[in-house]
């Protein structure tokens, strides 16, 4: 399906779904290196959390009405499966988490006890419940743990243990192919007169691998249109990211390039502003994401549609978009959506000094980019928002 001048919500939910449209690699790792991954099948939990009831606290475990006379304590750790029941009249010291033998009514907690002679009395209120963590009551045997397609963090692998997983099958990370296109492009020192600096070869590559891609190869290419049909012609990367390239000038290949090739625009252009010539198309196995070549233009389009073609070649759905309340008047006379990025105040959002589409210095102190609707908008409204994914 092509989209020709895409509202960005469009152009970001018909990237994704061409990307989670494409196969996908799977692979089985340890748990311990499964953060940051994206899991590939819904996952359940090998056992109950806790396994026997614990205790929740330091008290007594006991049995039959008090006093009771004081047995040895019981601590957290291995419990052998002969171990003694707790019979009535005795009373046994409990640590945290410490199951035990069976046979306990109750647990008592340490504030109404009082030790004497060896004997333990209680004048424990029986309406307050008892400080013991009950047998599958966290997590019970065959509970749904992780769903397929979320990001694996930190608490998340965390359950995935308490289920009793010790690997976990997750999505292989993407090959990724960028191409930075332009003439102009230098790699290193001050740009001469008609020259500009490379700002895309070490970031982007940076930035996809923290979204879940591998490592990307990076190529410069020259303006011409057939270095850039051999750049984009990497049947071997599921993901090719351009930068430059997308306009209609004569130094302009990519659509060329994509239609020597046979590649279906998926996004051609969006109906915002600065990233309004960003373009999607499919070809086979592989995806083209072009972003335009001037920084801030192509940084929003990375955001705006790069995170989400990620999310939906990792089988994840993208993030919602979140919103904001301006806290200042942003006029927009033009066409479409106008994106900017802000910093955050007490009274709101405000955008930040110094972004244009060929300035970075206002992205690079942001909290995240706004946008606002065609015709402008004033202080107080809400407009939407995404987060910046660095």
């Amino acid at each position: 399906m092509t989209v020709r001048r895409a509202d960005w919500r469009v152009a970001r939910a018909e990237a994704a779904d061409a990307a989670r449209a494409l196969p996908r690699q799977l692979e089985t790792v340890l748990l311990g290196e499964s953060v940051g991954r994206t899991l590939a099948h819904d996952v359940t939990s090998l056992a109950r959390v806790p396994g026997p009831d614990v205790s929740a606290m330091d008290g007594w475990a006991v049995a039959g009405e008090g006093p009771w006379r004081l047995g040895p304590s019981i601590v957290a750790g291995p419990v052998a499966e002969d171990a003694e029941s707790l019979v009535p009249g005795v009373a046994r010291p409990v640590t945290p988490g410490a199951g035990g033998p069976t046979g306990p009514d109750r647990g008592l907690r340490p504030e109404p006890g009082h030790v004497a002679d060896d004997g333990l009395t209680a004048g424990d209120d029986p309406r307050r419940p008892s400080p013991v963590r009950r047998a599958g009551g966290a997590i019970d045997r065959g509970a749904a743990l992780v769903a397929a397609g979320t990001l694996l963090t930190p608490p998340r692998v965390a359950v995935l243990a308490l289920g009793g997983h010790d690997d976990v099958s997750v999505v292989g990370r993407p090959s990724v192919a960028l191409a930075v296109l332009g003439d102009e492009v230098v790699a290193e020192g001050v740009p001469a007169r008609g020259t500009v600096r490379d700002v895309f070869s070490v970031p982007v590559p940076r930035l996809l691998e923290a979204l879940g891609t591998a490592p990307a190869t990076t190529t410069r290419v020259a303006d011409d249109l057939d270095s850039t049909v051999a750049a984009l012609d990497r049947p071997d990367s599921r993901l090719v990211v351009t930068t430059g390239g997308t306009a209609h000038g004569p130094t302009d290949h990519v659509r060329a390039a994509l239609d020597r090739l046979g590649a279906e625009l998926v996004v051609d252009g969006l109906a915002m502003r600065p990233g309004q010539p960003l373009v999607v198309a499919r070809r086979g196995g592989t995806l083209y994401l072009c972003l335009p070549g001037n920084p801030m233009a192509a940084y929003v389009g990375l955001v705006v549609v790069g995170t989400a073609v990620v999310d939906g070649l990792l089988g994840r759905r993208p993030a919602p978009p979140g919103s904001v309340t301006l806290a200042v008047d942003v006029a927009h006379p033009r066409a479409g959506a106008l994106v900017q990025a802000y910093r955050l105040t007490p009274d709101g959002a405000v955008p930040t000094e110094r972004q244009s589409s060929a300035m970075l210095r206002g992205l690079a102190d942001a909290d995240g980019l706004l946008i606002v609707p065609e015709g402008g908008a004033r202080a107080g409204d809400v407009v939407p928002s995404l987060g910046l994914p660095w």
